[in-house]
């Protein structure tokens, strides 16, 4: 079960007029990764939900086929119903055959999907969560020992000497069918607030930690972080997580490059780590510095890019300047300039 249904505030405002799954990432849409990388571990068929952008993202995805997989089907919903809600909503879909496994739309990772297997099997437990270490911004999971969950963000709360380590839920979790019948029967709800807490006090909540590539690209920074770690990683650990466009060195970058791209040859300038899509369009004197260009865009000459992010089909006019920031189409913005909005990679919070 792939959950894809959410709005995408978040990665406003290309998220206006495209589904945050089917932002590229690298040069291929998000979504395409995802489920290429769901057939390489073994998954032949796959459900997954839809609400904004629902017909776009179907388009995207097709069958499944493109991605290796016999089956994928679609489960939309008039209003987004959670986490939990839309896993109840596919639950025709997905009783009958065992075991379900469940992960978002927005990350990659280096999954060792046997391991959490063979953990499940062996715990007993109704649900077992996939574990990351702990990082800046994320909740708490706090583990025993032996790996089972004792509380999710401070849910239930925890005998502190029972608590063995503390982690991040990646959004990669494998459910018997049973937990789809503890799922709120009506409304939208939550997996972990709904679901999980409560298994969790009954000690029928597991985990496995994993210790390999997991990133989240939900956000402006980390979507910008993100890429830039996938071009830092090496070749065939990079093949386990993605499937990016070529990358190569150009003077002393490292450059994921799509076909089709057009710059003007020895004017350019690529600084650190860049991704360039397909068919974008580099006009002379334009810098470019640990930034990703995504499908189509043009950006004038003497444009000069430094920790930024423009959309696909975005034209920048000569002489523009961005840092620390993501361009993307306007129908309202906090700062504007002409067709385009410029939204900091770090929103100031309130």
């Amino acid at each position: 079960m792939v959950l894809a249904a959410g709005r995408g505030e978040r990665m406003r405002p290309l998220t206006h007029f495209l589904p945050k799954p089917a932002i590229p990432v690298l040069g291929r849409p998000l979504i395409e990764q995802v489920l290429r990388q769901l057939a390489d571990l073994g998954v032949r068929d796959a459900v997954m939900n839809l609400h904004h952008q629902a017909d776009l993202l179907a388009r995207v995805v097709g069958d499944g086929s493109s991605s290796g997989l016999d089956s994928l089907r679609l489960s939309r919903e008039d209003t987004i119903l959670g986490t939990a809600g839309g896993i109840r909503n596919a639950a025709h879909l997905l009783r009958g055959r065992g075991p379900i496994l469940v992960r978002n739309s927005d990350f990659l990772s280096d999954v060792d999907l046997d391991a959490l297997v063979r953990a499940h099997r062996t715990s007993g437990a109704l649900a077992t969560l996939l574990l990351a270490p702990p990082r800046s911004g994320y909740s708490a999971v706090e583990v025993d020992r032996d790996g089972r969950v004792l509380s999710l963000a401070g849910r239930p709360q925890a005998d502190p000497r029972r608590v063995a380590s503390r982690h991040l839920f990646t959004g990669l979790h494998l459910i018997e069918e049973e937990v789809l019948d503890l799922i709120p029967a009506e409304g939208a709800s939550d997996i972990v607030r709904d679901v999980y807490w409560k298994l969790a006090e009954e000690g029928r909540l597991w985990s496995v930690t994993t210790s390999g590539f997991w990133w989240e690209f939900g956000a402006p920074k980390e979507f910008l972080e993100g890429c830039l770690r996938l071009i830092d990683l090496p070749p065939d650990e990079r093949s386990r997580v993605a499937r990016t466009d070529p990358i190569r060195a150009i003077g002393g970058a490292r450059v994921a490059m799509g076909a089709g791209v057009e710059l003007s040859a020895g004017s350019v300038e690529m600084i650190g780590r860049v991704g360039v899509g397909f068919a974008a369009n580099l006009g002379e004197g334009v810098s470019i510095e640990d930034s990703v260009v995504m499908n189509e865009a043009w950006l004038g000459p003497g444009c000069r890019l430094k920790r930024a992010i423009v959309g696909p089909g975005m034209e920048l006019p000569a002489g523009f300047r961005v840092e620390d920031a993501m361009v993307g189409p306007a129908p309202d913005s906090t700062e504007r300039e002409g067709a385009l909005e410029i939204v900091p990679l770090s929103p100031a919070r309130a």
